[in-house]
C-alpha cells in the first residue's frame, strides 16, 4: 500500500504539521487517543510518508497514515497532531490531572451501515497467495516436500526492530466454551472494521487460500481512491468450478481490541458473485498473525504486542446465514420447477413463420417458408 488512500472522516489535509519541544502528559497512548475519536474527524490527513517504500519495514502499518514504514505507536506525526488539539482546547479529558472528566461521547454522524445481502462461499483454492504463475505454483508445491531450514522462520518473519509479540501460550478453556450452544456445527463469523469501516458476517476459513472481499461489499463502503492490482490466477471451488476476480485490493483489518489488538494489511481478492458472507478471511491473513483457531469455542487467538488478541465468533450471526443461504438454495431450486412446470402446461410452438422478405405472404407449397422445428 505505497499510497495513502483517504478513507473515512477526517478534516482537510494539512501539511504543515508543527513540531513541538514538549509534550502534554496525557491519561492513555497516542494510539489510543486517535481510535477513540478517529470518527469525529478531527485529525487531519496526515503528509505522506517520504522515505521510498522498498527501504520501509512492511511489517508495520500505521492507521493514522493508513500506509507501511512504523506502527501508529511511534507516529511523531500523530504526536504532533494531538498536542496541536490539545493546544487548541480539544481532547482536554486525556490530558494527565484532567481525569475526573468524562471522556468525549462518540457520537456518531452517519446512520448505521446496513449489514448487506447475505452470502456463501465454502472452500476457496487458488488467488495470489501461492503465485500468479504456473512456476509460482509449482514451486511453492515443491517447497513443501524438503525439510525446512529451522532459521527460515527467523529470516522471514522477525525482521529487525519488529514489534517483540507476546510469548504466551496460546490455550482455549473450557470456561471459553460456555454460553455457547452445545453440541454445534457452526462456522467462525465475526466483525471486523476493514479500512476503519465495520463490516459484519465475515467468515473465518481455514480451507481458503484467498482473502475474499465481495463486490457487492465494497460497493457498500464506498473508499475513495481504491486501486486495483489485477492478477491472471482464478479461484477455484471444492467443485471444480472457477471464477476470475476484478483484482487485489490491499485493506487495513484491525483484529482484536486495545491493548492486544494488531493491524494488518490484507491483500484481497474482489469477486462479483453472490455469497451469503461479506467477506472472508482465509490462510494468508490467519499464517500472516500466527493465528490458531477453535470452531468449538468459536475463537480465533493470536499473539500481539500488548498480549494474546482474541477475535470471538457470534453464533446467533453463523446460524443466520446458514439459514439465509438453504433459504436462496431453495428458492433457486423453486423457481427452476416452476419453470418446467410452465413448459409442460404451456408448450411454445413448435412452428415458427419466417417472412420470405418479398412483402407477400408464402405460397401454400411443400417449398413454404414456414418451417417446423420438432
Amino acid at each position: 500500500m505505497g499510497n495513502r488512500n483517504p478513507i473515512g472522516n477526517q478534516a482537510p489535509q494539512n501539511n504543515q504539521v508543527p513540531r513541538f519541544r514538549e509534550y502534554t502528559l496525557t491519561t492513555v497512548p497516542v494510539a489510543t487517543i486517535y481510535t477513540e475519536n478517529e470518527h469525529l474527524g478531527i485529525f487531519t490527513i496526515p503528509p505522506a510518508i517520504k522515505t521510498p517504500i522498498n527501504r520501509r519495514d512492511n511489517t508495520k502499518y500505521c492507521r493514522y497514515h493508513r500506509d507501511i514504514g512504523h506502527i501508529i505507536e511511534e507516529c511523531r506525526v500523530l504526536k504532533d497532531e494531538i498536542e496541536r488539539l490539545i493546544q487548541r482546547g480539544q481532547l482536554r479529558n486525556y490530558v494527565r490531572g484532567n481525569e475526573q472528566q468524562p471522556r468525549q461521547p462518540a457520537q456518531e454522524n452517519q446512520q448505521p451501515r446496513q449489514e448487506g445481502e447475505y452470502i456463501e462461499v465454502r472452500v476457496i483454492i487458488g488467488g495470489p497467495a501461492t503465485g500468479d504463475t504456473n512456476r509460482a505454483r509449482k514451486n511453492y508445491a515443491r517447497q513443501a516436500r524438503s525439510e525446512p531450514f529451522p532459521h527460515q522462520i527467523n529470516l522471514a518473519e522477525h525482521k529487525n526492530k519488529a514489534p517483540r509479540l507476546s510469548n504466551e501460550p496460546i490455550i482455549f478453556t473450557k470456561e471459553e466454551a460456555s454460553g455457547l450452544w452445545h453440541p454445534h456445527k457452526d462456522a467462525i463469523v465475526v466483525a471486523l472494521r476493514i479500512a476503519s469501516q465495520k463490516v459484519y458476517k465475515i467468515l473465518i476459513d481455514n480451507g481458503s487460500s484467498a482473502d475474499i472481499l465481495f463486490r457487492s461489499t465494497l460497493n457498500r463502503m464506498d473508499l475513495v481512491g481504491a486501486k486495483f492490482e489485477s492478477i491472471k490466477s482464478a479461484l477455484h471451488g471444492f467443485t471444480g468450478d472457477s471464477i476470475h476476480s476484478e483484482g487485489v485490493l490491499n485493506l487495513p483489518v484491525e483484529l482484536g481490541t486495545h491493548p492486544c489488538q494488531h493491524i494488518q494489511s490484507v491483500e484481497f481478492v474482489v469477486v462479483d458473485c453472490p455469497s451469503s458472507y461479506n467477506a472472508i478471511i482465509g490462510r494468508p491473513t490467519l499464517n500472516a498473525i500466527r493465528a490458531v483457531t477453535s470452531t468449538y469455542h468459536l475463537l480465533v487467538k493470536f499473539p500481539t504486542v500488548g498480549g494474546i488478541g482474541i477475535l470471538k465468533g457470534d453464533q446467533q450471526a453463523s446460524r443466520d446465514v446458514y439459514e439465509a443461504a438453504n433459504r436462496s438454495s431453495n428458492a433457486h431450486r423453486m423457481n427452476i420447477i416452476k419453470t418446467f412446470k410452465s413448459l409442460l402446461e404451456h408448450p411454445p410452438s413448435r412452428t415458427i413463420a419466417i417472412d420470405s422478405g418479398a412483402g407477400h405472404p408464402p405460397p401454400n407449397k411443400k417449398s413454404s417458408s414456414h418451417k417446423k422445428f420438432l
